[in-house]
């Protein structure tokens, strides 16, 4: 009784969210500018500490959430998390074979060596940890924007300001009023991942539309389904100090999609020499 009324919840929300988004004629549009300067911050940062939530439909309809605390290093691409349960992950770009080291917090008790986009990492998982950060959501943003072209003022609302975390925001929707799925020629060596990051859309998405089991459940030739877009709707709550967003929100056809919440962000903070190894004596690898 408490999923079905949870997820009942989130359907109500979510048909009030649609009702609620402007034409773009009746809008002050400034997103164009507002975006602009999110990928300039993005840009400029070079570490970054927060808290994320996030939910995420997963194939039966259930919203999974959990919360993870992260350390990320922009360049070169460094990330440990911390999740809920006491579970840690430390990612680094072009070490130990792409694998991730995971302690997990309970029964084998010992680290191991996993690929971040394999069956144990990405279970319920709609994102690898090597995607932590802005970086990921910047680029699908941009890549929106671009394929928006001359229609930028249709597609990307300024709604204007809010308060959020006690925080002033800026709100933005990236809106596809069209959205819906098309079909994509299968090219020899692809995989769903590969296809999803060519497209800038969700690897999740298009597993849970076309069924399939797996990234390589696909074969050349083969015509599946993907999304016109990332999403139908995205909303963003940008912090006006630090223009990153503190809220990024998907909703596709059904409603909610996924969304992360970003708290406690610090940008450039101070970090100890050794905050991406596992040596560091607060980590258990």
């Amino acid at each position: 009784m408490k999923t079905t009324l949870k997820i009942t919840l989130l359907a109500l929300c979510v048909g009030v969210a649609f009702a609620a988004i402007p034409n773009a004629e009746n809008t002050t549009n400034d997103a164009r500018s507002i975006l602009t300067a999110l990928f300039k911050s993005v840009d400029n940062v070079k570490t970054l500490t927060y808290t994320m939530s996030h939910s995420e439909r997963m194939d039966d309809g259930r919203i999974l959430s959990d919360s993870s605390r992260v350390r990320s290093q922009r360049s070169p691409h460094k990330i440990f998390m911390k999740m809920s349960d006491g579970a840690e992950v430390l990612w680094i770009d072009g070490a130990n074979n792409g694998n991730a080291w995971v302690h997990p917090s309970s029964f084998p008790y010992v680290t191991l060596e996993l690929d971040p986009d394999g069956t144990i990492m990405r279970k319920n998982q709609h994102h690898g940890v090597q995607y932590a950060g802005y970086d990921y959501f910047k680029a699908v943003l941009k890549q929106s924007a671009d394929k928006a072209g001359k229609n930028f003022d249709a597609h990307f609302l300024y709604v204007g300001e809010l308060m959020y975390q006690g925080i002033s925001c800026y709100n933005i929707l990236a809106l596809d009023r069209d959205f819906g799925y098309i079909p994509y020629t299968v090219q020899k060596g692809e995989t769903v991942l590969s296809i999803a990051k060519k497209l800038w859309l969700s690897e999740f998405m298009i597993m849970q539309h076309n069924k399939l089991s797996s990234f390589t459940d696909i074969k050349a030739g083969q015509t599946i389904m993907v999304p016109t877009d990332y999403g139908k709707l995205i909303t963003l709550y940008i912090d006006k100090a630090t223009m990153l967003p503190l809220l990024i929100r998907v909703d596709d056809e059904k409603g909610l999609f996924e969304q992360y919440i970003f708290k406690h962000v610090k940008v450039d903070p101070t970090l100890p020499a050794d905050a991406f190894s596992k040596e560091n004596k607060e980590y258990h690898f």
